[in-house]
């Protein structure tokens, strides 16, 4: 009786060696694959790209293999450009881009419930390791600002300032007058010389599409000022602030020459003509701007 026991006993453990050398092998041809597929698409888009994409298409391929590898526990860990990929990849299709999430100004705790959220209400589907690498990516990109001004009161002086639409042609924009007043609440005083705002009307654009790739749009050409029935188009050139890895993303700074507001003005109107439809997208200010009190 004791032999039979033990035989039962060995052959449990073989069965369970051999299940685990069985992962084991799928595991590491798992591994294989992926290294091959990361090889031969880059090369396929070798192959097919006119040059200047190349390097873009392999890092994307390669963002794309990693964070596959760390959702399936094939690694551990991610690099700090694989977490905002993971992050963008997330994130950036579900709402209108960067400008809303700095909006949101979250303590530390805060950011888990809006991570659960995303996954529970959203429908966005995600891992909880992906989930936590998310939470803490958030925690430490977008920490409640700096100032010496009261959260609240920095929460309104953002959305006065911040505009938007619903997306025309996929393609959705997201707006902020970038005044001196914007930029001390949110603890970024030196980006008032940056950004010239003492001689300059400053707008932030980020546009953001759910599907496909954003075009090259030059918003230099494509934006407007209406100051009393008259329009004035930008300055000359606009700067880059941001650009996502699978291009759904993009974010640059608009200015126009402060001299074209006077006293007389009641509003302005930003205009950005040919983005992605035919139609205008006009922004609105009224004038003058109306801070909270204290500021």
């Amino acid at each position: 009786m004791c032999d039979g026991l033990q035989r039962r006993i060995k052959t449990k453990f073989h069965r369970r060696d051999a299940e685990a050398q069985r992962k084991n092998i799928m595991k590491k041809i798992l591994i294989i694959s992926l290294i091959l597929l990361s090889v031969s698409i880059p090369l396929f888009f070798f192959a097919t790209s006119e040059g200047s994409g190349i390097k873009d298409d392999i890092d994307y391929v390669y963002s794309l293999t990693k964070l596959f590898m760390f959702k399936h526990s094939i690694i551990k860990n991610l690099s700090e450009k694989e977490t905002r990929v993971l992050y963008q990849q997330k994130c950036y299709r579900k709402c209108h881009g960067d400008e809303v999430i700095k909006m949101v100004l979250l303590p530390p705790a805060g950011w888990i419930q809006v991570v659960d959220k995303m996954r529970v209400e959203r429908g966005v589907e995600m891992t909880s390791k992906e989930a936590d690498v998310i939470t803490n990516y958030l925690k430490e990109t977008y920490p409640v600002p700096q100032s010496n001004l009261p959260y609240r009161i920095v929460k309104q002086i953002q959305r006065l300032l911040w505009r938007n639409d619903m997306g025309y042609g996929d393609v959705y924009a997201d707006i902020t007058y970038t005044t001196s007043e914007y930029l001390k609440s949110i603890g970024a005083p030196d980006l008032i010389k940056k950004y010239d705002v003492e001689n300059n009307i400053v707008f932030i654009i980020s546009l953001n599409v759910h599907d496909g790739r954003l075009e090259n749009y030059p918003l230099d050409e494509l934006s407007y000022l209406r100051v009393n029935n008259k329009e004035y188009p930008a300055n000359k050139g606009w700067e880059l602030r941001f650009e996502a890895w699978d291009k759904h993303h993009r974010e640059g700074i608009v200015k126009f020459k402060k001299e074209i507001l006077d006293d007389k003005a009641e509003y302005f109107e930003l205009i950005i003509r040919n983005l992605a439809t035919k139609d205008d997208r006009i922004f609105r200010w009224d004038l003058p701007i109306v801070y909270p009190e204290g500021i």
